[in-house]
């Protein structure tokens, strides 16, 4: 009877064991740096904005083509007329069956043919708008995902420094028992030791943080599957001529451009108040029918309509006030655009100073922290080594200790700083990574 309990307790402890991490385990996803922005064209609402921006663009200039476009116009009535006659006399019912069709066709309209201007400028300016915005998204993504795989790989050397201290402190209990140690350095041992798993709270709630920007940049609304980056990114090796790299993102900005397009569509509307003061030309044609009896075919109304064709000028001398507050009014827009553009480009020049040192520097750190790393992670295998032998003091191994951390942690920052600060000169220079 023992001996089958306790074959019980046995196979409930061995599943468990087995089965109880399985359904603990969240599933994860593992996605590369493409996977994400392929995600990310596909649900961002981002993206989803630029695609509207673009069709915009297409319908602001079919709207502007359609007013040189021939303007058919039709028309039909009827009209029943009451007259009174003298006292005693019914009333007179007269039936009028009315109809017109007519064509105008704008020879020289300054306001239309501006419109048709004006329609290709906002075409371009808004696909301008929509590249900018489709190049922030990919910034936006590749910024998360690396903020997230330095997330985990700091996470994971936070977790390596707690397990070393977790080692230290046990070792540390040991020569305590043996008298080799004092109980003010045991206490220092096991102070480090908490201060390393408050570091990993730390370290797990960045970890989170990240995953969750990352969920929301790329669309993905599963809350209880992890999101594993497995891009190992090696820092590019490459050189950068500052003033050519500055020269050729003020010549592919996005933003830029488009503030170069709204200057035009703003000085086009000036233009265009001032030839609004010149008249108009149509030629127009039109067919009228009047009768009594409502025409059944073709025929009737060939038989009693009145054809009129010729060319109509529209003189604007009578809205001379109109005219005159809409050339004031596009005139301090010109300007406000012309000053806007310059603000656009002091701002443009600015991030890139920013982003190309930015690089640079972080290129040179993460050379530097690799060294630094490797020279750090040498003189902690050989502090642990001398510790245990009794050769330097338990302060000279938390002192190397901490100098390997803080080298392990400013290589990885260096690493995906390296990676986000060229993201950015890409974002500037309004590279999309081939999505369009």
């Amino acid at each position: 009877m023992k001996y089958r309990n306790c074959r019980i307790l046995l196979i409930f402890f061995l599943l468990v064991v087995i089965i109880a991490p399985c359904l603990a385990q969240n599933d994860t996803l593992f996605l590369s740096i493409d996977d994400a922005l392929n995600l990310a064209w596909k649900k961002s609402p981002a993206k989803a904005e630029a695609s509207i921006d673009k069709r915009s663009g297409a319908l602001s200039l079919a709207n502007s083509i359609a007013g040189i476009l021939p303007t058919p116009s039709a028309s039909i009535s009827h009209t029943t007329s009451k007259t009174t006659l003298a006292a005693g006399l019914p009333e007179l019912k007269t039936k009028t069956y009315a109809g017109s069709v007519g064509l105008n066709q704008v020879l020289f309209d300054p306001d239309v043919f501006g419109n048709v201007a004006k329609g290709k400028l906002y075409y371009d300016y808004y696909r301008l708008q929509a590249k900018d915005k489709s190049a922030n998204l990919v910034y936006s993504v590749k910024v998360s995902y690396y903020t997230l795989a330095k997330a985990y790989n700091l996470y994971d050397a936070t977790t390596s420094s707690l397990r070393r201290a977790e080692d230290n402190y046990n070792l540390a209990k040991e020569k305590f028992r043996l008298g080799q140690i004092t109980e003010f350095e045991l206490l220092r041992s096991e102070t480090f030791k908490t201060q390393a798993a408050i570091d990993l709270l730390t370290a797990d709630k960045n970890l989170k943080v990240s995953m969750e920007d990352l969920r929301g940049q790329i669309g993905f609304e599963d809350n209880t599957t992890l999101i594993k980056p497995i891009t190992v990114p090696t820092a590019p090796d490459l050189e950068i001529n500052t003033d050519a790299l500055i020269s050729d993102i003020f010549a592919k900005n996005p933003t830029l451009e488009s503030s170069k397009k709204y200057k035009s569509i703003a000085k086009t509307s000036f233009f265009q108040s001032i030839a609004n003061l010149i008249p108009s030309v149509n030629l127009f044609w039109q067919s009228s029918y009047s009768d009594s009896l409502m025409p059944k075919k073709i025929s009737d109304w060939e038989n009693n309509d009145v054809i009129s064709y010729g060319v109509r000028l529209n003189f604007p001398i009578f809205e001379i006030k109109s005219y005159l507050l809409n050339i004031g009014n596009s005139h301090n827009d010109a300007k406000r655009a012309k000053v806007q553009l310059r603000k656009a480009e002091l701002l443009l020049h600015k991030n890139a100073i920013n982003a190309i040192y930015s690089f640079k520097e972080a290129k040179e750190r993460y050379q530097y922290a690799s060294q630094n790393l490797e020279l750090n992670r040498s003189l902690r295998r050989l502090a642990q080594e001398q510790y245990r032998l009794g050769a330097i003091s338990q302060l000279d191994l938390f002192n190397t200790e901490l100098n390997f951390n803080t080298a392990q942690n400013t290589y990885i920052s260096a690493l995906y700083d390296t990676y986000t600060s060229y993201a950015q000169i890409e974002y500037l220079l309004g590279i999309i990574a081939d999505k369009e």
